[in-house]
């Protein structure tokens, strides 16, 4: 008896550990640019892609309505269209937010943009708030746009400049949620390292500060993610919302 209640014990924790320091299994929002470096007077090209992997399959690529803004940050903090020519010379952010709000699911299948009350026979709803984040310079970096929160329910923050680490140097970021710091894990991985999904190379966990540190370990392309869970205010509407952030940028060697 005592052997069978050990074991019950050690498999709670264990699923608890499990579910803990694992990312939520939901599709990441990530922004890849299509150069880290670009020239002055250009208009870098970039792709939103909703996805398990990194590097993201195009098929994995997110259509404009499924996108409620994205645009360009100057070293200067100057807002931008993403179709600006770039003529500031320094480290840009680029900003992408999808279409957040809620998806229930049903028998069914899925009913994206309704609660529990808008469908008939809920199963699972969730209510999510993501943000995608790119860092990349035009011309010589500089500036420290890059560092200053945006006043999103969620967001990577960079506290040095990614362009201008190599590998083998730590990159401290923060994390913040509605404002203030957040305890949560931060996951890392570059393109280069796996092409399963939900794979990542690097976990860390952010401080009371809700600042972590992040070890470059390979050049290339990485991302950062975060992710917080909780139980939605009134689960007649729906049962659980997330908060994820996701920071992509270039690393050499």
């Amino acid at each position: 008896m005592m052997k069978c209640l050990n074991q019950i014990i050690c498999i709670t924790i264990f699923t608890f550990a499990v579910c803990c320091t694992s990312p939520v299994q939901a599709h990441d929002t990530l922004l890849v640019m299509d150069t880290y470096q670009a020239p002055i007077n250009s208009t870098p090209g970039l792709k939103v892609f909703s996805t398990h992997h990194f590097l993201p399959p195009e098929e994995a690529l997110m259509s404009p309505d499924r996108l409620a803004d994205v645009f360009f940050i100057t070293p200067s903090s100057q807002r931008v269209s993403q179709t600006a020519k770039l003529g500031e010379q320094g480290t840009y952010i680029c900003m992408a937010v999808p279409v957040n709000g809620f998806a229930t699911k049903t028998p069914d299948g899925y009913q994206r943009g309704k609660n529990k009350k808008e469908v008939d026979h809920p199963v699972l709803c969730s209510s999510s708030i993501k943000y995608a984040k790119a860092v990349f310079t035009v011309g010589q970096a500089g500036g420290d746009a890059y560092a200053k929160p945006l006043g999103q329910e969620i967001e990577i923050i960079p506290l040095k400049d990614p362009a201008i680490l190599k590998t083998g140097d730590t990159l401290p970021v923060k994390v913040m949620k509605e404002g203030q710091p957040a305890r949560t894990y931060v996951y890392g991985t570059y393109d280069a390292f796996s092409d399963e999904k939900d794979t990542f190379a690097y976990t860390t966990r952010t401080d009371k500060q809700g600042v972590a540190k992040i070890k470059l370990i390979h050049d290339g392309t990485w991302v950062l993610i975060a992710k917080i869970e909780e139980p939605f205010p009134d689960s007649a509407v729906c049962d659980v919302q997330r908060w994820a952030a996701s920071l992509t940028f270039h690393v050499d060697k």
